[in-house]
Protein backbone atom coordinates (compact mmCIF):
# COMPACT_ATOMS: atom_id res chain seq x y z
CA UNK A 1 0.00 0.00 0.00
CA UNK A 2 2.80 2.17 0.76
CA UNK A 3 4.28 2.07 -2.80
CA UNK A 4 1.14 2.82 -4.66
CA UNK A 5 0.65 5.94 -2.29
CA UNK A 6 4.12 7.01 -3.38
CA UNK A 7 3.72 6.24 -7.12
CA UNK A 8 0.52 8.22 -7.50
CA UNK A 9 1.95 11.30 -5.28
CA UNK A 10 4.84 10.99 -7.71
CA UNK A 11 2.04 11.22 -10.96
CA UNK A 12 0.26 13.94 -9.79
CA UNK A 13 3.63 16.31 -9.02
CA UNK A 14 4.06 15.36 -13.31
CA UNK A 15 0.44 16.43 -13.87
CA UNK A 16 0.65 19.21 -11.70
CA UNK A 17 4.55 20.68 -12.87
CA UNK A 18 3.53 19.87 -16.55
CA UNK A 19 0.86 22.53 -16.58
CA UNK A 20 2.91 24.82 -14.89
CA UNK A 21 4.41 27.07 -17.65
CA UNK A 22 7.14 29.92 -16.82
CA UNK A 23 10.21 31.97 -18.23
CA UNK A 24 12.27 33.06 -16.88
CA UNK A 25 14.53 36.03 -18.66
CA UNK A 26 17.05 38.59 -18.30
CA UNK A 27 18.91 41.78 -20.26
CA UNK A 28 22.27 40.66 -20.77
CA UNK A 29 21.75 37.51 -19.19
CA UNK A 30 21.52 38.66 -15.56
CA UNK A 31 19.66 42.37 -15.17
CA UNK A 32 15.90 42.03 -14.18
CA UNK A 33 14.68 45.61 -13.97
CA UNK A 34 16.01 48.99 -16.05
CA UNK A 35 14.30 52.34 -16.02
CA UNK A 36 14.05 55.39 -18.49
CA UNK A 37 13.18 58.83 -17.51
CA UNK A 38 11.42 61.82 -19.28
CA UNK A 39 13.66 64.54 -18.21
CA UNK A 40 11.36 67.52 -20.08
CA UNK A 41 8.69 69.05 -19.46
CA UNK A 42 5.65 68.22 -21.95
CA UNK A 43 2.38 70.24 -22.70
CA UNK A 44 -0.54 68.97 -23.87
CA UNK A 45 -3.39 71.23 -25.84
CA UNK A 46 -6.59 70.27 -24.48
CA UNK A 47 -7.98 69.94 -28.48
CA UNK A 48 -5.57 67.38 -28.98
CA UNK A 49 -7.89 64.23 -30.38
CA UNK A 50 -7.54 60.77 -28.80
CA UNK A 51 -4.51 58.53 -29.60
CA UNK A 52 -2.35 62.05 -30.15
CA UNK A 53 0.84 60.95 -29.28
CA UNK A 54 2.50 63.31 -26.95
CA UNK A 55 6.04 62.51 -26.44
CA UNK A 56 8.41 59.25 -28.00
CA UNK A 57 11.60 58.13 -26.83
CA UNK A 58 14.53 57.60 -28.10
CA UNK A 59 14.88 53.93 -30.09
CA UNK A 60 16.87 51.26 -27.84
CA UNK A 61 18.17 47.84 -28.36
CA UNK A 62 18.30 45.53 -25.33
CA UNK A 63 19.88 41.91 -25.59
CA UNK A 64 17.88 39.55 -23.86
CA UNK A 65 17.99 35.88 -22.94
CA UNK A 66 15.38 33.85 -21.84
CA UNK A 67 14.95 30.04 -20.55
CA UNK A 68 12.24 27.91 -19.39
CA UNK A 69 12.39 27.96 -15.36
CA UNK A 70 10.55 25.02 -14.57
CA UNK A 71 9.38 21.59 -15.79
CA UNK A 72 6.72 22.87 -19.00
CA UNK A 73 5.77 22.15 -22.38
CA UNK A 74 6.21 24.31 -25.38
CA UNK A 75 5.84 28.09 -25.07
CA UNK A 76 6.57 31.74 -26.70
CA UNK A 77 8.00 34.39 -25.57
CA UNK A 78 5.42 37.00 -25.06
CA UNK A 79 5.91 40.60 -24.83
CA UNK A 80 3.68 42.33 -22.13
CA UNK A 81 2.44 45.95 -21.92
CA UNK A 82 1.63 47.58 -18.52
CA UNK A 83 1.96 44.19 -16.47
CA UNK A 84 1.31 45.72 -13.25
CA UNK A 85 -1.98 47.27 -14.14
CA UNK A 86 -3.95 45.04 -15.55
CA UNK A 87 -7.35 47.51 -15.55
CA UNK A 88 -5.32 50.41 -16.85
CA UNK A 89 -6.20 53.01 -13.85
CA UNK A 90 -3.25 53.73 -13.25
CA UNK A 91 -2.55 56.60 -15.11
CA UNK A 92 -5.85 58.14 -15.00
CA UNK A 93 -8.35 58.92 -18.03
CA UNK A 94 -5.67 61.03 -20.01
CA UNK A 95 -2.94 59.04 -20.55
CA UNK A 96 -1.84 55.82 -22.09
CA UNK A 97 1.80 54.08 -22.43
CA UNK A 98 2.63 52.81 -25.76
CA UNK A 99 5.21 50.50 -26.78
CA UNK A 100 6.52 50.52 -30.39
CA UNK A 101 7.84 47.36 -31.75
CA UNK A 102 9.43 46.19 -34.45
CA UNK A 103 8.19 49.30 -36.46
CA UNK A 104 4.67 49.02 -35.14
CA UNK A 105 2.95 51.43 -32.59
CA UNK A 106 1.00 49.34 -29.93
CA UNK A 107 -1.24 49.76 -27.09
CA UNK A 108 -2.84 48.07 -24.28
CA UNK A 109 -6.33 48.77 -25.79
CA UNK A 110 -5.88 47.50 -28.87
CA UNK A 111 -4.26 44.13 -28.41
CA UNK A 112 -5.97 40.74 -26.79
CA UNK A 113 -4.58 40.37 -23.23
CA UNK A 114 -2.54 43.23 -23.61
CA UNK A 115 0.69 41.31 -25.10
CA UNK A 116 2.35 40.55 -28.22
CA UNK A 117 3.99 37.10 -29.00
CA UNK A 118 7.48 37.53 -30.61
CA UNK A 119 9.18 34.50 -32.27
CA UNK A 120 11.05 32.94 -29.76
CA UNK A 121 9.87 29.45 -29.13
CA UNK A 122 10.60 26.99 -26.52
CA UNK A 123 10.26 23.00 -27.13
CA UNK A 124 9.87 22.11 -23.44
CA UNK A 125 11.84 21.73 -20.22
CA UNK A 126 11.78 17.66 -19.32
CA UNK A 127 14.01 18.32 -16.03
CA UNK A 128 11.64 17.80 -12.88
CA UNK A 129 13.51 20.22 -11.13
CA UNK A 130 14.60 22.69 -13.46
CA UNK A 131 15.70 25.59 -14.85
CA UNK A 132 16.94 24.16 -18.51
CA UNK A 133 19.48 26.72 -18.90
CA UNK A 134 21.08 24.61 -21.50
CA UNK A 135 18.11 25.47 -23.71
CA UNK A 136 18.44 29.36 -23.22
CA UNK A 137 18.24 31.58 -26.55
CA UNK A 138 19.76 34.86 -26.96
CA UNK A 139 17.99 37.80 -28.88
CA UNK A 140 17.58 41.35 -29.51
CA UNK A 141 14.64 43.84 -28.65
CA UNK A 142 14.23 46.76 -30.14
CA UNK A 143 11.99 49.43 -29.27
CA UNK A 144 10.59 53.01 -28.55
CA UNK A 145 8.33 54.39 -25.85
CA UNK A 146 5.66 56.72 -26.46
CA UNK A 147 2.57 58.54 -24.27
CA UNK A 148 -0.49 59.52 -26.24
CA UNK A 149 -4.11 61.36 -25.08
CA UNK A 150 -6.06 58.31 -23.76
CA UNK A 151 -9.37 60.66 -23.77
CA UNK A 152 -11.10 63.02 -26.64
CA UNK A 153 -10.68 66.67 -26.94
CA UNK A 154 -12.10 68.67 -24.13
CA UNK A 155 -11.69 72.16 -22.49
CA UNK A 156 -11.21 73.83 -19.45
CA UNK A 157 -8.59 71.24 -17.87
CA UNK A 158 -5.12 72.51 -17.15
CA UNK A 159 -2.31 71.32 -14.68
CA UNK A 160 -1.09 67.32 -14.89
CA UNK A 161 -2.29 64.44 -16.73
CA UNK A 162 -1.63 62.37 -14.06
CA UNK A 163 -0.93 61.65 -10.53
CA UNK A 164 1.49 59.07 -11.52
CA UNK A 165 5.72 59.47 -11.48
CA UNK A 166 6.47 56.32 -12.69
CA UNK A 167 5.37 53.09 -14.16
CA UNK A 168 6.33 49.73 -14.96
CA UNK A 169 6.23 49.50 -18.87
CA UNK A 170 6.69 45.87 -20.05
CA UNK A 171 7.74 42.94 -19.14
CA UNK A 172 8.66 39.34 -20.92
CA UNK A 173 7.37 36.24 -20.16
CA UNK A 174 5.64 33.14 -21.05
CA UNK A 175 2.29 31.87 -22.22
CA UNK A 176 1.12 31.76 -18.87
CA UNK A 177 1.31 35.40 -17.73
CA UNK A 178 3.49 36.93 -15.59
CA UNK A 179 5.85 34.79 -13.65
CA UNK A 180 4.93 34.34 -9.83
CA UNK A 181 9.02 34.50 -9.02
CA UNK A 182 9.89 38.15 -8.05
CA UNK A 183 13.26 38.81 -10.17
CA UNK A 184 12.42 36.89 -13.04
CA UNK A 185 11.56 38.23 -15.77
CA UNK A 186 13.21 41.89 -17.33
CA UNK A 187 10.73 44.85 -16.86
CA UNK A 188 11.06 48.12 -17.97
CA UNK A 189 10.19 51.19 -15.81
CA UNK A 190 9.27 54.56 -17.41
CA UNK A 191 9.90 57.57 -14.87
CA UNK A 192 8.97 61.33 -15.03
CA UNK A 193 5.10 60.84 -16.19
CA UNK A 194 4.32 64.08 -13.83
CA UNK A 195 6.37 66.02 -16.27
CA UNK A 196 3.08 66.32 -18.79
CA UNK A 197 0.55 69.20 -18.20
CA UNK A 198 -2.06 70.04 -19.71
CA UNK A 199 -2.35 73.97 -21.45
CA UNK A 200 -4.69 75.84 -22.77
CA UNK A 201 -4.28 75.93 -26.35
CA UNK A 202 -2.83 74.58 -29.37
CA UNK A 203 -0.10 76.26 -31.64
CA UNK A 204 -1.08 76.33 -35.86
CA UNK A 205 2.02 75.53 -38.16
CA UNK A 206 2.14 77.34 -41.63
CA UNK A 207 5.68 76.32 -43.96
CA UNK A 208 6.58 79.32 -46.63
CA UNK A 209 7.25 78.49 -49.10
CA UNK A 210 5.61 74.80 -49.00
CA UNK A 211 7.38 73.68 -51.69
CA UNK A 212 10.80 74.75 -52.53
CA UNK A 213 12.02 74.88 -56.47
CA UNK A 214 15.68 74.33 -56.97
CA UNK A 215 15.23 75.54 -60.61
CA UNK A 216 17.25 74.30 -63.89
CA UNK A 217 20.94 73.33 -62.62
CA UNK A 218 23.64 73.30 -64.97
CA UNK A 219 25.46 70.31 -64.18
CA UNK A 220 29.32 71.15 -66.02
CA UNK A 221 30.77 72.50 -62.65
CA UNK A 222 29.25 69.32 -60.63
CA UNK A 223 32.15 68.50 -57.69
CA UNK A 224 31.23 66.35 -55.34
CA UNK A 225 30.58 68.34 -51.38
CA UNK A 226 29.99 71.73 -53.81
CA UNK A 227 27.11 73.97 -52.59
CA UNK A 228 24.71 74.25 -55.49
CA UNK A 229 22.06 76.97 -54.36
CA UNK A 230 20.57 78.16 -51.44
CA UNK A 231 16.36 78.64 -50.81
CA UNK A 232 15.39 80.74 -48.14
CA UNK A 233 12.04 79.46 -46.57
CA UNK A 234 10.50 79.87 -43.00
CA UNK A 235 8.39 77.71 -40.24
CA UNK A 236 6.00 79.75 -38.73
CA UNK A 237 4.04 78.57 -35.42
CA UNK A 238 0.81 80.76 -34.19
CA UNK A 239 -1.14 80.64 -31.08
CA UNK A 240 -4.52 82.37 -29.86
CA UNK A 241 -3.49 82.59 -26.28
CA UNK A 242 -0.68 82.88 -24.03
CA UNK A 243 0.18 80.06 -22.70
CA UNK A 244 4.15 79.35 -22.41
CA UNK A 245 5.41 76.73 -23.84
CA UNK A 246 7.59 75.18 -26.54
CA UNK A 247 7.61 73.25 -29.60
CA UNK A 248 10.27 70.51 -30.62
CA UNK A 249 10.33 68.74 -33.98
CA UNK A 250 11.01 65.85 -35.90
CA UNK A 251 11.54 65.70 -39.64
CA UNK A 252 11.38 62.22 -41.75
CA UNK A 253 12.46 61.82 -45.39
CA UNK A 254 9.94 61.26 -47.78
CA UNK A 255 10.31 60.01 -51.38
CA UNK A 256 14.00 60.00 -50.26
CA UNK A 257 16.63 58.54 -47.22
CA UNK A 258 18.91 60.23 -44.35
CA UNK A 259 22.50 60.09 -45.20
CA UNK A 260 24.43 61.44 -42.40
CA UNK A 261 21.18 62.34 -40.45
CA UNK A 262 20.99 65.37 -41.70
CA UNK A 263 21.24 65.23 -45.59
CA UNK A 264 17.98 64.23 -47.93
CA UNK A 265 18.90 62.56 -50.28
CA UNK A 266 16.48 62.10 -53.43
CA UNK A 267 15.51 58.23 -54.10
CA UNK A 268 14.91 58.98 -57.57
CA UNK A 269 18.19 61.02 -58.57
CA UNK A 270 20.98 60.61 -55.54
CA UNK A 271 23.42 63.05 -57.75
CA UNK A 272 22.25 65.90 -54.72
CA UNK A 273 21.65 66.00 -51.09
CA UNK A 274 19.45 68.79 -49.79
CA UNK A 275 20.28 70.28 -46.16
CA UNK A 276 17.93 72.49 -43.71
CA UNK A 277 19.35 75.10 -42.25
CA UNK A 278 19.07 77.80 -39.61
CA UNK A 279 19.39 81.26 -41.23
CA UNK A 280 21.04 82.46 -38.39
CA UNK A 281 24.03 80.27 -38.10
CA UNK A 282 23.76 77.90 -40.94
CA UNK A 283 23.40 74.56 -38.65
CA UNK A 284 21.80 71.59 -40.12
CA UNK A 285 18.57 70.47 -38.92
CA UNK A 286 18.61 66.77 -38.20
CA UNK A 287 16.65 63.91 -39.69
CA UNK A 288 15.27 61.17 -37.90
CA UNK A 289 15.98 63.20 -34.42
CA UNK A 290 14.15 65.26 -32.15
CA UNK A 291 15.17 68.96 -31.63
CA UNK A 292 14.11 72.42 -30.43
CA UNK A 293 11.65 74.14 -33.34
CA UNK A 294 10.41 77.30 -30.87
CA UNK A 295 11.64 77.84 -27.46
CA UNK A 296 9.38 78.42 -24.67
CA UNK A 297 7.71 81.11 -24.56
CA UNK A 298 4.15 82.83 -24.49
CA UNK A 299 4.89 84.81 -27.88
CA UNK A 300 1.46 83.98 -30.02
CA UNK A 301 3.66 84.52 -32.97
CA UNK A 302 7.26 82.57 -33.75
CA UNK A 303 8.86 82.91 -37.45
CA UNK A 304 11.96 79.93 -38.22
CA UNK A 305 14.02 81.68 -40.97
CA UNK A 306 15.43 79.08 -42.55
CA UNK A 307 17.71 77.86 -45.93
CA UNK A 308 16.96 74.66 -48.00
CA UNK A 309 20.79 73.78 -49.31
CA UNK A 310 21.65 71.87 -52.35
CA UNK A 311 24.60 70.33 -52.65
CA UNK A 312 26.56 68.08 -55.08
CA UNK A 313 27.23 63.99 -53.99
CA UNK A 314 29.59 63.77 -56.69
CA UNK A 315 31.16 65.23 -59.80
CA UNK A 316 29.36 62.99 -62.30
CA UNK A 317 25.79 63.76 -61.93
CA UNK A 318 23.09 61.74 -63.47
CA UNK A 319 20.88 64.63 -66.01
CA UNK A 320 17.29 64.67 -65.05
CA UNK A 321 14.67 65.44 -61.96
CA UNK A 322 14.92 65.10 -58.81
CA UNK A 323 11.99 65.25 -55.94
CA UNK A 324 12.65 64.78 -52.35
CA UNK A 325 10.50 65.71 -48.96
CA UNK A 326 10.06 65.98 -45.57
CA UNK A 327 7.32 65.65 -42.85
CA UNK A 328 7.62 67.35 -39.66
CA UNK A 329 6.29 65.88 -36.30
CA UNK A 330 5.32 68.47 -33.44
CA UNK A 331 5.49 67.81 -29.87
CA UNK A 332 4.91 70.39 -27.48
CA UNK A 333 6.93 71.37 -24.54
Amino acid sequence: MKRVYQLVSLVLLFVLTQKSYALACKKDGTQSNSMITINTSIAVPNALPKDTVLWRSDNYSVSITCWQDQMAGTEFVYFYLSPRDPSLTQLGPDLELGINLNGADLRCTQLERCRVRLPIQFNGCTLVWGPCTFDAQTFTLGFNFFLSKRSPPSAGKEGSLTTVSSYPAFQLDGVGGINSKPGSNFYMTLAGLNQLRYIACASTLSISPKTIDFGAIPTATAQTDKVIKEVPFSISATKSCNSAYGLNAVLKPAAAMAEDGYTLVPNDNPSVGIRLLKQQDHSALPFNKEFNLVAYSSDQVTVNNLLAELKWRTGKPTLGKFNAAATIDVFYK
